[in-house]
């Protein structure tokens, strides 16, 4: 007897019909397409009717140089978006020109890009970045910008950030400023002193401190993680942070970059710097109560001879002893001056896990050291509880 309505290449075929994806609400389609870069979430539109209306609507808009033809054809795309988009939808703008293959002056049209960002303020857009390598910081941030009720993230790359007069970014809780220029310093100490709910600051851009004196900017109490050069705030200013890297290579001069009369990091748990005269790195690392991880990198500017003795160990931190456990050394081109500091941490940080020690170059004095390093974490590893999990050595 023929049963030919449940027969199963009939259900296969009937499966086969069904939209599943197509099937989901239209706000778990809208953060699908959010991943996606804008001329990617338009194409999703000759998907089928049920995808045509979708992109409208979207909450991030990522707009990005790479794929296109030309400035021209971008600047064309962009508007027609801006245009078609409920902007007022839009939560994340994201804008990037860094290719190498065209020429900015041809096209630069900074008041086009202006009137996006302006477009982008007036209705409400939570989370913006800007990355504009491809002008060399020579487009200027406009005004309004840094005033802004609604602001939560703002990412700059390549851009300048002129005078300002006034700074107003109540909820602003990410920061990151990469080859910014700032003609006047005191812009960029006022748009930090009004940043009250500033939790996450990277700066990565160059300056001279023969040139700024420091920027006393307060104290940020939300920061829980700052990314910024050595010698450009008193420490004073990130001492809430769980996570601290100084950067010299963003400044001019400085080896270890903590003053004597460095406050306590009651919160740090994450310490990267880099150190010279290692006996007064480690005499510092006592207002690191509850440090876990320290990473230390060789200085690329040498300090200038000096004939006063080092500063002696005057104990072991508890930092060292009680919480450490993982330990990287970067940058190194003369051994010998850093085995002790290597030998410091090995014999006395109890509860450390991994000891990392990545060098510059490769020479025979390099390889003894690492050997003689090696014996000394084995006699290390055999005096420790046998409960203990081994400790972790790596050089590369």
């Amino acid at each position: 007897m023929e049963q030919t309505v449940g027969s199963p290449s009939k259900k296969r075929r009937t499966r086969t019909k069904v939209d599943r994806i197509g099937g989901l609400p239209d706000s778990l389609l809208l953060h699908i397409l959010s991943f996606l870069p804008a001329k990617e979430a338009v194409a999703t539109s000759l998907i089928s009717r049920r995808w045509r209306p979708l992109w409208l609507s979207l909450p991030s808009l990522d707009l990005n140089l790479e794929g296109f033809q030309s400035l021209p054809f971008f600047h064309r795309f962009v508007d027609k978006m801006l245009k078609l988009v409920d902007l007022k939808s839009v939560k994340k703008f994201v804008l990037e020109i860094h290719s190498s293959n065209f020429k900015p002056r041809d096209c630069f049209r900074p008041l086009k890009i202006s009137k996006w960002i302006n477009a982008m303020i007036s209705n409400k857009v939570e989370h913006l970045e800007l990355q504009l390598i491809l002008f060399y910081g020579e487009f200027e941030l406009p005004p309004s910008v840094f005033i802004t009720n609604n602001i939560r993230v703002l990412k700059l790359s390549g851009v300048t950030v002129g005078t300002l007069s006034h700074v107003h970014l109540p909820l602003l809780e990410v920061l990151h400023l990469r080859s910014v220029r700032f003609p006047e310093f005191q812009s960029l100490k006022m748009l930090l002193s009004a940043s009250a709910s500033l939790k996450e600051l990277v700066l990565k851009f160059w300056f001279s401190v023969h040139d700024y004196n420091p920027l006393n900017i307060g104290r940020l109490d939300h920061l829980v993680s700052a990314d910024v050069p050595q010698s450009l705030f008193p420490s004073a200013a990130f001492s809430n942070v769980t996570f601290l890297r100084l950067d010299q290579h963003y400044c001019t001069q400085g080896i270890w970059p903590l003053s004597d009369d460095i406050p306590m990091f009651y919160n740090c748990t994450h310490l990267e710097c880099v150190a010279g005269e290692w006996t007064r790195m480690v005499n510092c690392l006592r207002n690191f109560p509850i440090l876990e991880k320290l990473v230390i990198s060789e200085s690329f500017k040498q300090p200038a001879s000096s004939t006063s003795p080092p500063e002696p160990v005057l104990d072991v931190p508890p930092c060292v002893s009680l919480h450490l456990k993982e330990f990287t050394l970067h940058y190194l081109q003369d051994p010998g001056s850093h085995f002790e500091l290597l030998k410091f941490i090995t014999e006395n940080a109890r509860f450390l896990r991994s000891a990392t020690i990545r060098r510059a170059g490769a020479s025979e004095d390099g390889l003894r050291m690492l050997q003689k390093l090696a014996a000394n974490l084995r006699r290390y590893e055999s005096c420790k509880p046998m409960k203990q999990p081994p400790l972790v050595f790596m050089s590369s």
